[in-house]
């Protein structure tokens, strides 16, 4: 059977990257991988599920809130006069991961909000609002000091990291205002963070990236554009981004959070990690056999990149689901786990035997019975070896 993973782009280096020696070392996962190379189209079928699925929940997603503003703002009309906070509350309560919802005039002052304290601002990007003018518009992730002092929605993770939602309301076909939903940016990362959505418990990660800037150009191929699984302890309790990655060409580490700060770069290169470079160039990849690629802690990782447009955004964005290549092929099959402690008990037995017939200068007799006692006692040792092997395996 032909494996897609056989298309990803390597170079002769790439090939041949892993060390000699230890957990993920070149003897090590040869090993591992071969003992379970039967498994390669399953792993690939997997990674491409999860990634599908997760690029789907994300623009579905979107279009929900587009059409939940675009029924309120048809509600609206073009009447400004007619808003009040109020009804922005009533609609705010029905949708969980809004922070905020309020309508701006085509200067950008705040007309009516659910934040009191944002009323009269005039505090949005400009050329956003110029955008959200013309036609519905999602701007972000992006900065926002006012998403953090407003506080969270729906994510137990929350920073000043923002998505803005603008739909234009118009008045005889011409805008004369915007109405806006501030969503915090972990909501989005929640989406595809879940726990239910990471195939290892120990590296599994989704995370989203930049591919191509259309309305910020400034930010990056490759910079992330959503939370790591490992930003923090919450996850995980071994090294984190906050604390620290370290690797052999210095430590990994962000101020404040993954998104806009993260550059999804292999620190030995200083180049994009092999994973996120063939998403951009390609459109997709995926890549499950041995060796991996260096990620951006320069651990082997295996995994599936996609690209993909969010409904009113003029970026592209990409999203990669990977695991790392020790966790994948760490499982052993039960054959494998059984056949460890039947040798082991079965080379005692033999060795045994033949010191006794050979050595003992005992007769025959009670050779026969150490014989038949030395069997039991095998026997007993092979069954409990054999299942501590299983379970191990």
């Amino acid at each position: 059977m032909t494996l897609r993973s056989e298309s990803m782009q390597l170079s002769s280096t790439e090939k041949r990257w892993l060390p000699w020696f230890g957990n993920t070392g070149k003897l090590a996962m040869l090993r591992s991988c071969r003992l379970n190379r039967a498994l390669y189209p399953v792993i690939e079928s997997t990674f491409e599920s999860i990634a599908q699925t997760r690029m789907k929940l994300l623009q579905h997603w979107a279009q929900e809130y587009w059409d939940h503003l675009g029924e309120l703002s048809n509600n609206i009309g073009g009447d400004l006069s007619r808003i009040d906070s109020a009804m922005l509350k009533e609609k705010l309560n029905q949708a969980s991961d809004l922070s905020e919802l309020f309508v701006v005039d085509i200067h950008g002052e705040v007309i009516a909000s659910t934040y009191p304290a944002h009323c009269k601002s005039k505090d949005l990007n400009g050329l956003a609002l110029a955008e959200g003018l013309k036609k519905p518009f999602l701007h972000g992730p992006y900065i926002d000091p006012l998403t953090l002092k407003i506080g969270a929605s729906s994510s137990r993770f929350h920073d000043e990291v923002t998505l803005m939602f603008y739909q234009p309301l118009l008045l005889n076909g011409k805008a004369v205002g915007c109405l806006c939903a501030r969503v915090p940016n972990d909501v989005l990362g929640d989406l595809i963070q879940r726990e239910a959505g990471h195939i290892y418990p120990e590296s599994g990660d989704n995370y989203l990236f930049m591919v191509k800037a259309t309305f910020d150009r400034s930010v990056q191929p490759g910079i992330a554009l959503s939370r790591s699984r490992f930003e923090d302890n919450a996850f995980t309790h071994g090294e984190n981004l906050k604390s620290g990655v370290n690797t052999a060409w210095g430590s990994v580490k962000i101020q404040r959070h993954t998104e806009l700060e993260l550059r999804f770069i292999d620190p030995a290169t200083q180049q994009l990690h092999p994973g996120v470079r063939e998403t951009i160039r390609a459109g997709s990849n995926l890549f499950v056999t041995y060796p991996g690629y260096a990620d951006y802690r320069h651990i082997p990782v295996i995994g599936k990149g996609v690209t993909f447009q969010m409904p009113g955004s003029l970026d592209q964005w990409g999203m990669m689901c990977e695991a790392d290549l020790e966790e994948v092929y760490r499982r052993r099959s039960l054959s494998y786990g059984l056949m460890k402690p039947y040798l082991a008990t079965m080379g005692g037995l033999f060795a045994c035997n033949y010191l006794v017939q050979h050595y003992s200068g005992l007769n025959q007799l009670p050779i026969d019975i150490i014989q038949v006692l030395s069997m039991a006692l095998t026997a007993c040792c092979s069954h409990r070896l054999g299942l501590n092997g299983w379970r191990s395996g």
